[in-house]
């Protein structure tokens, strides 16, 4: 089976939006080709790679199996490139990293804003904020994009966006006819905040502040890293309510949308907004210490650090 590397970016790029017409888009195509590509690497795999409704495009089964895959060897495909560059230039980039879990556009901003740095660069979305943090403890990257609190006394951040918190709950559920709720009336409801599982510092911190608000019931909906649409299959049969940033172009948020799922902002009166942060090792960097903190304030100037909620 002899895979193409762009069908592969494209399979890619469908399942960060779940929706052709926004993923061709930012491929910079028009979606006709988009499909038809999608529609070859199919053929090519022998399934379907997303189930295609009339409003929503969600991944197959196989689609959700084969994407961290996909990532993973594109990913590589970079760093084949990158190394290829290093060895014609001699110049070593900056390694960028950034957790799959901020929002997408967040991300495509960043990406933008460090293909306009005045040295070379290397991209990379390796997964969990966790997973960026221990590549900048151990060298593997000079500059991570991770959610606060990083939990790791080594790192120093620059906050470059916030989010305000938000809640996914089905269609029908009694708070889906709201525009906007508060902490408090989730303290009879069962609660999932799985989205914060590859991140056991967030994790804690989330569970210990929605402790605090009298909200104990909370459940667990996965057990995997990355389980996003099974934790959104148990918010729906099981009427659960998850508590999520209120980013409806993230990953997590075009999977909360409807019509299924009612997105919906807390009150920032009675829940802080959650932050994400430029972050990097010191002494991990100690020989371009200089440049690379230069460098953060380069792209959190071109991200115009905002708040991004309602």
């Amino acid at each position: 089976m002899d895979i193409d590397f762009t069908r592969l970016k494209y399979f890619v790029a469908v399942a960060d939006e779940l929706h052709f017409k926004r993923a061709a888009d930012k491929l910079m195509i028009t979606p006709p080709p988009l499909s038809k590509q999608i529609k070859l690497l199919e053929k090519e795999l022998g399934g379907p790679l997303f189930e295609r409704g009339y409003h929503e495009v969600r991944l197959s089964p196989l689609g959700q199996q084969l994407v961290g895959p996909a990532r993973e060897i594109l990913r590589q495909v970079e760093d084949f490139k990158a190394a290829a560059t290093r060895g014609v230039s001699g110049l070593v980039p900056i390694r960028v990293s950034a957790t799959a879990y901020a929002p997408s556009d967040l991300l495509a901003e960043l990406e933008t804003a460090i293909s306009g740095l005045p040295v070379p660069t290397e991209f990379s979305v390796p997964g969990s904020a966790a997973e960026v943090t221990a590549k900048l403890i151990a060298g593997q990257a000079e500059i991570g994009l991770i959610h606060l609190p990083s939990g790791d006394k080594r790192l120093r951040h620059r906050v470059v966006a916030s989010y305000q918190g938000g809640i996914a709950v089905r269609f029908d559920d009694p708070l889906a006819s709201r525009d906007l709720v508060s902490i408090e009336e989730l303290r009879d409801r069962d609660v999932a905040i799985d989205f914060a599982r590859p991140n056991p510092v967030v994790l804690a911190g989330l569970t210990r502040m929605l402790n605090r608000r009298g909200i104990h019931r909370i459940v667990r909906t996965t057990n995997q890293r990355g389980g996003e649409v099974e934790m959104a299959t148990q918010v729906f049969n099981r009427h659960l309510v998850a508590v999520v940033s209120y980013a409806p172009d993230s990953f997590i948020g075009k999977i909360f949308s409807p019509p299924e799922f009612k997105l919906i902002p807390i009150d920032e009166t009675t829940w802080a907004p959650a932050e994400i942060a430029l972050a990097w090792a010191p002494e991990r960097v100690q020989s371009r210490l200089g440049e690379v903190e230069a460098l953060v304030e380069q792209i959190a100037d071109r991200l115009r650090p905002v708040h991004r909620g309602v």
